[in-house]
């Protein structure tokens, strides 16, 4: 039989407690830190979105994306956040993501992190795929613009419907730029792309074939009626007449 000791009991309590409480002291220390973290992150994430927002509020971004429809799809949406706002929402939450991410290591949870890593990577493609959007609803808007003005100008009566193929065809390649940037089904989306594409110039060109025809007949009208077409002469009538 093995015989304890009173006074090794105590000693084993003792250092049970002994650890227990170093360990609580470790775990509490560990929370203070991330709670430091997540405190000074809060704080550089509010102060960099203001930033950034009055920054492209101050450039015009806001203008420049409503002129490109932007506004009224947020509105739609319901999202209460102008164009900037979501830019520098998407900002902040990148930053802070990150300073998370850090008191997460300090608590030592492994999987909670490489998960947060995972997202944090994942944000900056957000924020490119959203400026592709804009900048280049912005272009088609323009673009679409110029159609119009050439097209009435030329006398064109599918002014509209060649403003609004050149608007589309534009927004078409934002959207795949936009989805491979997000790295969603590539290879799909740029075959869709490609098709889409397709579509988009047959039924330009179908539609400037058309009003093509109306303009060359009236060109052939002026021209016949002002007299600038030469009449036959009475041989080559002749000639035709044989």
């Amino acid at each position: 039989m093995f015989v304890i000791a009173a006074g090794d009991i105590g000693q084993y309590i003792t250092n049970g407690i002994g650890v227990t409480v170093a360990a609580a002291v470790q775990l509490i220390g560990h929370i203070v830190v991330a709670l430091v973290i997540l405190l000074v992150g809060y704080i550089v994430a509010r102060f960099i979105r203001a930033l950034l927002q009055r920054g492209l509020q101050a450039i015009g971004f806001d203008r420049a994306a409503d002129r490109a429809g932007i506004g009224t799809t947020l509105q739609r949406a319901t999202i209460a956040l102008d164009a900037a706002g979501v830019l520098a929402a998407i900002a902040y939450w990148f930053i802070f993501l990150f300073f998370i991410d850090l008191a997460v290591q300090a608590l030592g949870i492994a999987a909670v992190t490489t998960l947060l890593g995972s997202v944090i990577a994942y944000l900056p493609n957000v924020f490119a795929a959203i400026l592709i959007l804009i900048v280049f609803a912005l272009i088609a808007n323009v673009i679409a613009d110029i159609v119009r003005g050439a097209a009435t100008g030329a006398g064109l009566p599918s002014a509209g419907l060649l403003a609004g193929i050149a608007r589309w065809g534009i927004l078409l390649f934002a959207f795949s730029a936009a989805l491979s940037q997000l790295q969603i089904a590539q290879y799909e989306v740029n075959a869709l792309f490609t098709a889409l594409l397709a579509a988009v110039v047959i039924a330009g060109s179908i539609a400037f074939g058309l009003g093509g025809v109306d303009s060359a007949r009236n060109v052939l009208n002026q021209a016949s009626g002002s007299g600038a077409l030469p009449a036959p002469s009475d041989k080559q009538s002749a000639q035709t007449g044989r």
